[in-house]
């Protein structure tokens, strides 16, 4: 194998890295509501396995050789470069729908409470309806 073909299989690995750094963010979506760390300890778990599993079929599908460092070292850049790019919008949004979904659940018990126990001055509004 000569070094061009090194080279092109450093890139796959980099893209694969990239492609990979986007199936992390669909488990950081799907465990980010919940507040237990062994719910995140199993989606990175399960992760881990997804990543070792698509890296051998990628592997398999390329006809990379055997194992090599070069390989490791274009995956983690390709995590690495996803990571400090687009990963960060992905988390401030899923962070804003997240929130967003809080804030309205919250208020929807705000107004639940507030109807059973209503401020006085809407008590004598509700009599002034009432008695009309």
């Amino acid at each position: 194998m000569n070094g061009a073909d090194q080279f092109y299989i450093f890139l796959i690995c980099a893209a694969f890295g990239i492609f990979s750094g986007i199936i992390y963010d669909v488990f950081y979506c799907a465990t980010l509501p919940f507040k237990r760390s062994w719910v995140k300890i199993v989606g990175d778990v399960a992760f881990s396995l997804v990543f070792i599993g698509l890296y051998f079929f990628v592997s398999l599908m390329f006809s990379f050789p055997a194992f090599r460092l070069y390989m490791f070292l274009g995956c983690l850049l390709g995590f690495y470069l996803y990571l400090k790019s687009f990963h960060k919008i992905v988390a401030f949004s899923a962070a804003k729908v997240y929130n967003k979904i809080c804030s309205t659940k919250r208020d929807k018990k705000v107004c639940r409470e507030r109807c059973k126990n209503p401020i006085p001055s809407e008590r004598k509004i509700r009599k002034r309806r009432e008695s009309q």
